[in-house]
């Protein structure tokens, strides 16, 4: 597993730390217990992704995963995201005028989304979602991002929605694998975001090999010329 060879502490701290790589929870999907959430008003999930996703959860529960659905208890999307987009901007933007409280306040906020999931892993091995509320769409190149759109079935969505489904993997650390999950009636792939317990990468990873072994993986498009 590249994980094996690319992971661990670099340079001088070689001299004081060493890394471990846990291993999968799991040997088989009977074994993992797993939540999901397909679809949240804060962002609405297009009708087409949301059908692949649904397909995915049926096979699961046929092949005797241990399935729930709902967020983890505690869950606080909207001020999370917040923390997250502010710490975003701090981070990326030159003239960021993220202040020190607002920084601390984002901080606060990281740390209660890493002590909710921690909770929630105790109890389930991991957490299904979509990565993206849309499949690979036109690209818009407005200058202003801000000002950028998505054609949804249901509108117009802002381009920076698509970090609302990927941003607790950023936000708090937990490793978050994409499996693909086959293609929409335009032909456009899919795929499920698979959340896993902080520092075991294995178990997110072996969920995906698993559900490809379901849905039968990536599939190369066909060559045009």
């Amino acid at each position: 597993m590249g994980l094996l060879v690319a992971g661990g502490p670099v340079g001088v701290q070689r001299i004081a730390y060493s890394w471990k790589l846990p291993p999968a929870r799991g040997a088989r999907l009977r074994d993992y217990r797993i939540g999901y959430i397909l679809d949240d008003p804060f962002c609405p999930v297009a009708p087409d992704v949301r059908q692949q996703l649904e397909s995915v959860i049926d096979a699961l529960g046929k092949a005797g995963a241990h399935l729930q659905q709902g967020w983890p208890a505690g869950m606080r999307i909207a001020d999370w995201y917040g923390a997250y987009f502010t710490m975003l901007g701090a981070a990326v933007l030159p003239n960021d005028p993220t202040s020190h409280r607002a920084w601390g306040a984002a901080v606060g906020g990281q740390d209660v989304a890493r002590r909710c999931w921690a909770e929630y892993f105790s109890g389930h091995d991991a957490f299904l979602m979509p990565v993206d509320f849309v499949t690979a769409f036109p690209h818009d190149h407005n200058p202003d991002m801000m000002a950028r759109k998505i054609a949804t079935p249901a509108g117009p969505r802002p381009y920076l929605d698509m970090l609302k489904w990927i941003f607790h993997a950023t936000l708090t650390g937990n490793p978050a694998t994409v499996c693909p999950v086959g293609r929409t009636a335009e032909g456009l792939p899919c795929g499920i975001q698979i959340l896993g317990p902080f520092l075991e990468d294995a178990t997110p990873i072996d969920v995906a090999g698993r559900i490809a072994e379901l849905t039968g993986g990536f599939v190369p498009p066909p060559l045009k010329g």
